[in-house]
């Protein structure tokens, strides 16, 4: 269980607003206040300020704490499950991952986990990177694999593998093979996954970058899940850009080709991440164990990691 001071500061971190705190908190507004010059007191350093226009923020002191106290808070949740179990309950592994890699390469990361320790539990969510760190942040997850950047102060993190996205099509397709110029694949209909995604975003930046957009195509399919993009450009209906370890196994196998675009580079880092000086740094540990055996193994064979 949490200290309620240290509560009421991390509150009053994201709302940056003592009445909005103390509206969460349902408490009143001075003892949000008094909770906050406690901790000053206590650690005999400033944690907040005004700018010229009333707006709130951390000092350095005060950024230091809220690592400490999300940690301290996420951890607390994860104790809190393991300590209401029966004691003969076999331990519980909670873990986030984006919907792209969940659906394609962490499974036998699990699958291999499970051989090693076969009396262990696993629960594996599916989400946005944005979604994962806050459920890091609350305990529901005690790590997550992601593509994007996290604030050293707030989290650990181990670089995993470094993907290459690749533009595929049906084998059908008339450029199914070739080597091309992205203007060229305009002509076409352009498949991704839905808008607020990471890999809608990955998208916008290989468009942007080439001073493209999904409007300079001849028509767009939006969908919701990347195994739904694939089938639908194994189906001859369009083209799309996606992870090559992703589609490795498809490339193998002839159910989908890859369009090859002069001058064309994106890769994007993936790290797994947990909370700093979390606990349960040595579970993580292990688990990262078998990730790294996984990505070494014949099951993934580092290809992509493999220039195009």
């Amino acid at each position: 269980m949490l200290d309620l001071k240290l509560d009421t500061f991390l509150t009053l971190c994201e709302t940056r607003n003592y009445t909005k705190t103390a509206t969460l908190l349902n408490i009143t507004q001075p003892a949000v206040t008094q909770h906050i010059k406690y901790l000053e007191g206590y650690y005999q350093t400033k944690l907040l300020y005004y700018d010229e226009k009333r707006r709130l923020h951390l000092t350095e002191h005060g950024k230091l704490l809220r690592a400490y106290a999300q940690t301290i808070k996420a951890d607390a949740q994860i104790i809190e499950r393991k300590l209401k179990n029966p004691p003969d309950q076999p331990d519980e592994l909670k873990l986030g991952t984006l919907t792209t890699t969940g659906e394609s390469l962490v499974p036998h990361m699990v699958a291999e986990y499970l051989r090693r320790y076969p009396e262990k539990k696993v629960s594996m969510y599916l989400g946005e990177a944005d979604a994962l760190q806050k459920q890091l942040k609350a305990g529901r997850i005690q790590f997550c694999i992601i593509d994007t950047y996290c604030p050293p102060l707030e989290f650990e993190s181990r670089e995993l593998f470094e993907a290459h996205t690749v533009c595929v099509c049906s084998p059908e397709h008339p450029l199914a093979g070739k080597t091309v110029d992205f203007r060229e694949l305009n002509d076409y209909r352009l498949i991704f996954r839905e808008n607020d995604t990471n890999s809608y975003r990955n998208l916008m930046q290989i468009l942007h970058a080439h001073n493209q957009d999904i409007n300079n195509f001849r028509s767009y399919v939006e969908i919701g899940t990347i195994n739904t993009v694939q089938k639908m450009v194994m189906e001859n209906i369009g083209i799309s850009f996606i992870y090559r370890f992703v589609v490795q196994e498809k490339l193998d196998s002839g159910a989908l080709s890859q369009i090859h675009i002069r001058n064309f580079s994106s890769h994007s880092m993936f790290n797994f991440v947990w909370m700093k000086n979390s606990f349960f740094e040595p579970a993580n540990l292990q688990f990262l164990d078998v990730c790294n055996e996984v990505l070494d193994s014949s099951v993934f064979h580092r290809q992509d990691s493999l220039p195009d």
